[in-house]
């Protein structure tokens, strides 16, 4: 990839002439530094005729910057601190915030055009941020990735068991809208009903002991909300399907610690359950599997609880049957495989 900035480019060019003075071939120099052997011979020549000033960068045209190197690295700090830490009441970097930070810090005026292009320059984007809880402890999340979760695997391994990630969310009549198509100011119109009855539902991702096959399970409860004795009841429908041990792990809501659950775990001791971190739904990939169900039945409009259940059949059956979906869930997540 060409390099974007002046300096890059002298360096480069720089580089160029070094290995070319060590006997280098061109076409080796041209591989390693990503150029032609055209452009080689052309600083070459330059470099004979000029020496290495010949080879310095050129003053970029156009107006200069408004800030320096040094004001463009401290910018670069405040604003990798974050909007709270500047001041700001949410956690979101808008164009308008950053240019009230460089007129505050900096007494220099941006407009909103010029601040895209220097966030640009600075290497920064446009991006939709991650939803973290501020109850979330980063410390204990990342001593589980490191020791809990492979100790997790090792075990899983050793007794050849089951691993499986079970979930549960819900399904609203309320359509889960998507961006569509629409002519110019003409704002699109998706009817749905007006009560806002749900199925809740449960699944579990199984993969084999030697991650060779994966399996989905499913459970819908149409006007229901789920408790611990319909999760005991998915396991027990889970201990038919599967055979021998089966290691579960699953987040710590309340109805995974019910008394019936604690039952089963007495009844079966080739069941073992182990907890995520707390407010940490991108390790388990149970929460992948929500995600392309809901994307695939996006800007739906049910009528009723059976229209949904029916509308929910299709992305199922296809999760169901394939192991590439299933495994792109597994790969999603924040597990280090």
């Amino acid at each position: 990839m060409r390099p974007r900035t002046a300096n890059l480019l002298e360096w480069r060019r720089r580089q160029a002439i070094r290995l070319l003075r060590r006997h280098e071939e061109r076409a080796v120099v041209a591989r390693c530094l990503g150029t032609t052997k055209v452009s080689g011979c052309r600083w070459w020549q330059i470099y004979q005729r000029k020496g290495w000033r010949g080879l310095d960068a050129n003053p970029t045209p156009g107006r200069p910057s408004q800030l320096s190197g040094q004001q463009r690295r401290r910018l670069y700090r405040l604003l990798w601190q974050g909007p709270l830490a500047c001041g700001y009441r949410t956690d979101l970097w808008t164009l308008k915030r950053v240019a009230e930070v460089i007129h505050k810090t900096f007494r220099v005026h941006y407009r909103i055009k010029a601040v895209c292009h220097l966030l640009h320059e600075m290497g920064w984007s446009c991006q939709k941020p991650e939803k973290r809880a501020y109850e979330r402890n980063e410390k204990a999340i990342k001593h589980w990735k490191r020791y809990v979760w492979p100790h997790i695997r090792w075990k899983a391994r050793e007794i050849g068991a089951h691993l499986v990630f079970l979930d549960e969310t819900g399904f609203l009549l309320i359509p889960n809208v998507r961006r569509t198509w629409r002519p110019s100011g003409k704002t699109p119109v998706i009817h749905y009903a007006g009560h806002w009855d749900k199925i809740s539902a449960v699944t579990a991702l199984s993969a084999s002991p030697k991650k060779k096959r994966m399996a989905l399970y499913f459970r819908f409860y149409p006007k229901h909300s789920i408790n611990h004795r319909d999760i005991a009841r998915f396991l027990q429908h889970l201990l038919r399907h599967l055979q021998g041990p089966i290691i579960l792990l699953w987040d710590r809501s309340r109805i995974h610690r019910g008394p019936a659950i604690r039952t089963l775990f007495n009844r079966h001791p080739r069941l073992q359950a182990k907890m995520f971190p707390g407010y940490a739904p991108e390790l388990d990939p149970a929460e992948f599997v929500w995600a392309q169900m809901k994307q695939a039945t996006a800007n739906g409009t049910p009528e009723n609880i059976g229209a949904l259940k029916r509308l929910l059949e299709s992305p199922t059956g296809r999760l169901r049957h394939s192991q590439r979906l299933m495994g792109a869930c597994i790969a999603a997540s924040d597990l280090p495989w």
